[in-house]
């Protein structure tokens, strides 16, 4: 007379139990395909933003209105001026360029937060003036800095030292257009794509 090796009921648990290590088995193949495929995307937007950031700067470039970390510091400490942070998100990318006038004092517009200023909150004349006057790459006059491999401690330390207003250079933040609610965005070069850079 044969053995019983349970009830129905546990039987069927056993049976139920086999089937799921089997699908769990049969899963794991097309878990590693897929994560195979999706970590290689992943990357796709952060490196379409680097091309996009090394494109804008060689363009710049072309035009004479690039410089690096260190000139950007000299023109800073010597004659004063501002330095834009271009903004786009919380995360980047971010832009900075320097002018040697008085940002502040030149607006017509009044200038506000950067966290309010993205919401479109009073923002759009101040924000189309500072990238027609400032950072268009076709119209604007300031120059961009070469910021891509600075350490954030030495941005911050700059942006530190400008706040307390000790000596004569300025920091402004702006939010560009292309973020901004209800502001139409000039149709140019000027936005990259859209994904995590750091900011300071």
């Amino acid at each position: 007379m044969p053995t019983q090796t349970g009830t129905p009921q546990q039987q069927k648990k056993r049976r139920f139990h086999r089937l799921n290590v089997l699908l769990e088995l049969a899963l794991i193949p097309v878990a590693a395909g897929i994560a195979a495929v999706a970590l290689p995307l992943s990357f796709i937007p952060r490196w379409l933003q680097k091309h996009r950031e090394g494109s804008f700067r060689a363009l710049l470039k072309s035009r004479g209105r690039l410089i690096n970390w260190q000139e950007f510091l000299r023109s800073m400490h010597d004659s004063g001026g501002t330095c834009i942070e271009e903004k786009f998100s919380p995360k980047g990318p971010v832009r900075f360029w320097w002018t040697p006038e008085d940002v502040a004092a030149e607006s017509p517009h009044e200038i506000i937060d950067w966290f309010t200023m993205r919401k479109g909150r009073r923002s759009g004349p101040f924000v189309q003036w500072c990238r027609e006057r400032y950072t268009s790459a076709d119209t604007g006059s300031a120059v961009l800095v070469d910021a891509a491999f600075v350490p954030r401690r030495q941005i911050y330390a700059l942006w530190a030292e400008c706040r307390s207003q000790t000596g004569p250079a300025r920091w402004v933040e702006v939010a560009p257009p292309e973020i901004i609610p209800q502001v139409p965005a000039p149709i140019n070069t000027d936005a990259p794509a859209k994904n995590t850079a750091s900011s300071r």
